[in-house]
């Protein structure tokens, strides 16, 4: 029987809310499930007590109305995060396209799994009795509401989804992605500006949505309407929270300014995603705002406040993050944002060394900032290999590539 990796699992949803000891436990539940092209894989109607991933190939999920959805995986890391159906009994039919490879899990474990990895089952006032820390509690209260679907997240806004689900389970081309950004004139503007930037200079000027779809690819366009959709993320109607929300609003602008920079001379980062790893490094940060109103000592203590925003929005924003269905990269980085020193026995760098190194080129430029390493000292500064590329002074770096930045931050802030 072939072995799954619970690094692939842990991708998967909802598997991604398990315990780490609960994957490896699933993992050797895991069977692999091969089938010819036009292979029936379930009907509509029908139960059984599996839960299926696609692995490779193509599946065509139909549904009465014969209307038609591919899901494709492309192997190991590549798998399709989503199951091919999540409602018992199933509401279509289930073909292969093509020969396919599926991850085949037993649906009873996995329920079994997730609601044993669930908090306890107590109250959050029964933590808070039991608990003198404020900012412990806070986390408490955020981490079983979103458990429990009850906590406010920050959306995904439509036109990102829309387009994340066109490029990502649809593979539409250039084509449709222009009639979707067509309904939002701000973000369609944002995209014929990116294809214009000085990345693409040489080329002729696009004053159109398709041209310049098809000069960015279909994954950049993706990313970058991200990116650029996650603005209204950063807004609250609250006058005293807005304030907050703008100001996180500009460092992560800045940080992700940065990063896309710092990712394009080097060869193992894709840029947008630098962009996008960067504006959602501190995205934990925002529930935790507007949630705090709920404990009156965090309102009455700023300091409070802010130690307890500083100790738990990594976590909270990696929840987030998982939610939206980041990739597992991007998923990771609110964790190690600012853990400057961060060990790793794998040498490799990863876009958390990313964040890290444009954090702390973005906080050298703010003469008012907190105290902080100089990048040059830090782990991920050696792991990323930027020595070698010549970068070695932050001040200089950002001086060198200022008009850069200042192109990728007016591509966010408009």
């Amino acid at each position: 029987m072939a072995t799954i990796d619970t690094e692939i699992l842990e991708s998967l949803i909802p598997l991604r809310e398990l315990t780490s000891d609960a994957l490896a436990e699933l993992a050797r539940e895991a069977e692999i499930e091969e089938l010819e092209a036009r292979s029936v894989i379930f009907r509509k109607g029908g139960d059984d007590e599996w839960a299926r991933y696609v692995l490779s190939g193509t599946v065509v999920l139909v549904d009465d109305e014969k209307r038609q959805r591919a899901v494709t995986g492309t192997g190991n890391a590549g798998v399709a995060p989503q199951p091919l159906s999540e409602s018992r009994p199933y509401t279509c039919h289930a073909v292969a396209g093509t020969a396919v490879k599926l991850i085949r899990l037993p649906s009873g474990r996995i329920q079994q799994l997730l609601e044993s990895s669930r908090l306890p089952e107590y109250g959050v006032e029964q933590i808070a009795s039991n608990s003198d820390n404020v900012g412990e509690n806070l986390f408490y209260r955020l981490f079983e509401d979103l458990m429990s679907d009850r906590l406010e997240l920050p959306s995904m806004p439509n036109i990102a989804l829309r387009v994340r689900d066109a490029v990502t389970e649809r593979e539409a081309g250039a084509a449709e992605l222009a009639k979707i950004l067509q309904t939002d004139p701000a973000v369609a503007a944002r995209v014929i500006q990116a294809a214009n930037s000085a990345v693409y200079s040489g080329q002729p000027q696009v004053d159109s949505l398709q041209p310049a779809i098809t000069r960015l690819g279909l994954i950049v366009t993706r990313e970058v309407v991200t990116a650029v959709a996650l603005r209204g993320v950063f807004r609250s109607k609250n006058p005293t929270l807005n304030k907050r929300m703008e100001e996180l609003w500009m460092h992560s602008s800045l940080v992700a300014a940065i990063a896309q920079v710092t990712a394009r001379r080097l060869e193992a980062f894709e840029p947008e995603r630098g962009l996008l790893a960067g504006l959602v490094h501190d995205i934990g940060v925002i529930p935790m705002v507007t949630n705090a109103a709920h404990y009156p000592e965090l309102i009455r203590d700023p300091g409070l406040l802010e130690a307890t925003i500083q100790q738990y929005r990594g976590e909270v924003g990696t929840m987030i993050l998982r939610r939206w269905n980041f990739h597992e990269d991007v998923i990771q980085v609110p964790l190690w944002a600012e853990d400057w020193d961060r060990y790793k026995e794998d040498t490799s760098p990863d876009y958390g060394d990313l964040i890290v190194v444009a954090q702390l080129q973005a906080l050298s430029s703010d003469p008012g900032g907190s105290a902080s390493p100089a990048f040059t000292d830090t782990p991920a500064y050696v792991r990323l290999g930027l020595e070698a590329q010549g970068i070695t002074d932050g001040a200089s770096m950002l001086e060198e590539a200022r008009e850069e930045i200042a192109e990728a931050q007016r591509l966010l802030i408009g």
